[in-house]
C-alpha cells in the first residue's frame, strides 16, 4: 500500500491511484484539479477536443481506432458522392452518419446492460421526434428550397437563426430530462450519453426533413460541388457533433446537480449549474445558426467547427468532473481485468495501471463486487 499525493488515502501501490485517478508518482491539488489526463481515456489531456472520446466516452481504447476509421470512411463516402453530384443522397448520408456511429456505439459497448434498451431508444426517438416537428415549422414559417441548402440568406432572422435553436434545445433535452429522477440513471456520464443520443437523431432527423423537397429534383441538382460539400459537412458531422457536445454537456450539469453528491455540486462553478449550462448551449447554437446565415458556406463551416470543438472541451469537463466525484470512501476490492488495458487492477474507482475510470466503461465490464455505496451507519448514500 502506498499514500496517494493528491486525495491523501492509503491505496494499492500502481502508477494511478484507485480512488482518485490522480499519479501515485505526481503531487495534485485535488482529484478534479490536479489530474490532467482525461478520465475515460487517459491517454489523452481532459481539456482536448477529441471527438471519439468526448461522444463515445465508454469506449475502450482498443476499439477507439475503429470508430475513428468509420468516421473517416463516412466523410469520404459524402465527398465521394458530392463530387459525383447525387447531393440529394449524400445529404441523406451526412444525416444519418453520426447518429448510426452514436447507435453502433450503443450497441457495441453494451452500456446498459441488464436494463431495457427502450431506455436509449426512447432518448432516440424523442430526437427524432423532436428533429421532424421542428422542421416542419422551420419550413412552414420559412419555406425552404434547394439554394438554402447552398447559400445563406438575410431573411427572415428571428424565424431562421433565433427560433430553431430555442425549439431545438428544448426538444433536445426533454427526453433526456425524462429519465433524471429515474435511481438507475444516476451518474452524470448517463445524463451526458442521454444528452448527446437525442442531439444526434434530432439533428439527423430534422437535416432530412427540411430538405425533403430537394428531392423532387431527382439525384443530380443543380449546383456546384465545393459548396454543396461545404454544407454537407456543415449540416452531416459539424452541427450534429455540436449539438451533441452542448446537449450533452447541459444534461450532464442536470445530473452533477440534482444526482450527484451535496458537496460536490460546485466543484465545476457556474458550468456545473443546469441554468448556466442550457444558455451556454443556446449561446452556441444560435451562434452556429448565425454563421450558416450570414456568411459563406466555407466560413460558416469552418466556425462550426470552432464552435464544436470548444463545445467538446466543455463537454469533456462534465464528464470529466463526474467521472472523478463518483470515487466513494470504500473498502478497495478483488483484482479484475481492466478491459481498456486488459491488466490486473484492484476493483474500485480508477485502474491502478492505465489510470481509466472503471465507472466510464460498459456497465457490463463492471464485474466483481460491487464497491458499497453506503455512508458510515448504513444509511444509503
Amino acid at each position: 500500500m502506498t499514500t496517494c499525493p493528491a486525495c491523501g488515502e492509503s491505496v494499492p501501490e500502481g502508477t494511478y491511484c484507485v480512488r482518485c485517478g490522480a499519479r501515485l508518482s505526481q503531487a495534485g491539488s485535488g482529484p478534479s484539479r490536479g489530474r490532467r489526463e482525461f478520465a475515460a481515456a487517459p491517454n489523452e489531456h481532459r481539456l482536448a477536443p477529441w471527438l471519439v472520446s468526448s461522444l463515445f466516452p465508454h469506449l475502450p481504447r482498443a476499439k477507439m481506432a475503429s470508430f475513428h476509421a468509420a468516421l473517416g470512411l463516412g466523410i469520404a463516402a459524402i465527398l465521394v458522392l458530392a463530387l459525383g453530384g447525387l447531393y440529394p443522397v449524400a445529404l441523406v448520408t451526412a444525416a444519418i452518419l453520426i447518429p448510426l456511429l452514436t447507435v453502433l456505439y450503443l450497441y457495441d459497448v453494451d452500456i446498459y446492460e441488464g436494463e431495457p434498451i427502450r431506455v436509449v431508444a426512447f432518448t432516440m426517438a424523442f430526437g427524432i421526434a423532436g428533429g421532424i416537428i421542428v422542421a416542419l415549422i422551420g419550413r412552414a414559417l420559412a419555406p425552404a428550397n434547394t439554394d438554402l441548402l447552398v447559400e445563406s440568406t438575410t431573411s427572415a432572422l428571428l424565424v431562421r437563426v433565433v427560433l430553431p435553436p430555442v425549439l431545438s434545445l428544448v426538444f433536445m433535452l426533454a427526453g433526456p430530462l425524462t429519465l433524471l429522477p429515474y435511481k438507475n440513471f444516476n451518474d452524470v456520464l448517463d445524463g451526458a450519453t442521454f444528452g448527446a443520443s437525442s442531439a444526434v437523431s434530432f439533428a439527423g432527423a430534422m437535416v432530412i426533413t427540411q430538405a425533403a423537397p430537394l428531392f423532387s429534383a431527382g439525384l443530380r441538382p443543380v449546383g456546384r460541388a465545393v459548396p454543396w460539400i461545404y454544407r454537407l459537412l456543415a449540416l452531416g458531422v459539424a452541427s450534429p457533433v455540436l449539438a451533441a457536445a452542448v446537449v450533452g454537456a447541459a444534461a450532464g450539469a442536470f445530473w452533477l446537480r440534482y444526482r450527484a453528491p451535496v458537496k460536490d455540486r460546485a466543484v465545476l462553478g457556474a458550468m456545473g449549474h443546469p441554468a448556466a449550462a442550457v444558455v451556454v448551449a443556446l449561446i452556441m447554437l444560435i451562434l452556429a445558426a448565425l454563421a450558416q446565415f450570414y456568411i459563406s458556406a466555407g466560413l460558416a463551416l469552418l466556425c462550426l467547427v470552432v464552435l464544436g470543438l470548444v463545445s467538446l472541451v466543455l463537454l469533456r469537463r462534465v464528464l470529466h468532473v463526474g467521472l472523478l466525484e463518483e470515487a466513494r470512501e470504500v473498502e478497495v476490492g478483488p483484482d479484475i481485468t481492466c478491459p481498456n488495458c486488459g491488466q490486473q487492477t484492484p476493483h474500485h474507482t480508477f485502474c491502478s495501471k492505465c489510470g481509466v475510470s472503471l465507472g466510464a466503461l460498459p456497465k457490463g465490464w463492471r464485474t466483481g463486487p460491487t464497491p458499497s455505496t453506503e455512508a458510515p451507519g448504513g444509511a444509503p448514500a
